[in-house]
Order: C-alpha cells, then structure tokens, then sequence
C-alpha cells in the first residue's frame, strides 16, 4: 500500500500520462498488487497480466492478458494502467547511435517535497499496515467445481458449498 500510494504521488507530480507500465510484480514482497493498487490510487483503468500488445490506438490501447484460463483480449481507455508478464518482451540495448542521441537528455528529479501529501506517516515502513513475515509457495488447489440449473437451485447449491466450508 505506501509503495503504490508513494508511486502514485510521484506519478502525479510528474504530470499528464496516457500509459503507466509495470512490471506484474518484484521478488521482495512478491504481491504483484502494486500495479493495481497505483491504478486505483489514481482512479484509472487497469488490466493486469499482459502478456502482448496487440495495438496502439489514439485514445485506447488493445491488449493480451493471461488469465489463470484464458486468454483475453481487452481494450482500454487512456489514461491506464498495464502490468506486463516477464516474457511479454525481450528487452535490448539501444544502438550506439540511439544512445548519442539521447546522452544529454533530463529527466525531471522528483523529490518529496514535490508531493501533494506530505505526510510521512503514508510513506515507507510508516505507511504500510503490512509486513511481510515469511515467502513461501502457496499449495495449489485447481479442484473445481461447476454448478448448473434454475436460479433458485444454483443459489441453494452456493448457499451449501459456504457453509460447508465455514463461510457463511
């Protein structure tokens, strides 16, 4: 939560967008929440897990995402937000050339005191309510279970299933 907020404060302060990238997730807290968490932060569309860019457009952008099985194919309205699967591309240096071309270019700093909120209490450590304790590989549970008839049944037969399970 304080790093999407932290990030969304930074985004923010750097001015108009149509397009935010991120990574689907890192190797420290290994949540892949963060791209999502920005996007609602900012209040702005977001499709996680792309796996392909199927088209630019002018005022949208048209993409892949795996899904756990499926495959969709979204479009979304600028300005939004996109978390890339790690083998969506390939990166590549720049050519020699490229790289002259832009050997002078500035990027704008953004410091904290650039930011709307500032209130430290939000960021870092301060502003998470999470801790990450332990990172472990969750066991998987691909048992599934397909419901079919009228309305009323499907309703009794989710009712039963919950309460099995001590949901409801």
């Amino acid at each position: 939560v304080a790093t999407s907020y932290t990030m969304m404060q930074v985004i923010k302060a750097s001015g108009d967008f149509d397009l935010i990238i991120c990574g689907k997730q890192t190797t420290d807290g290994d949540t892949a929440q963060v791209g999502a968490e920005i996007a609602e932060h900012l209040n702005i569309p977001h499709v996680c897990y792309v796996n392909k860019i199927i088209e630019i457009k002018d005022k949208s952008i048209v993409v892949e995402a795996s899904l756990e099985e499926t495959i969709e194919t979204l479009e979304v309205n600028y300005p939004c937000l996109i978390t890339i699967e790690k083998d969506a591309a390939t990166p590549r240096l720049p050519s020699y050339k490229r790289s002259l071309l832009f050997k002078d270019t500035k990027f704008k700093q953004i410091t904290f005191n650039d930011l709307s909120d500032k209130d430290e209490n939000h960021y870092g450590l301060k502003g998470s309510p999470t801790r990450v304790e332990k990172m472990f590989n969750p066991e998987i549970n691909d048992k599934k279970t397909f419901l079919t008839g009228d309305n009323d049944k499907l309703v009794d037969d989710v009712k039963k299933i919950l309460m099995e399970n001590k949901l409801l």
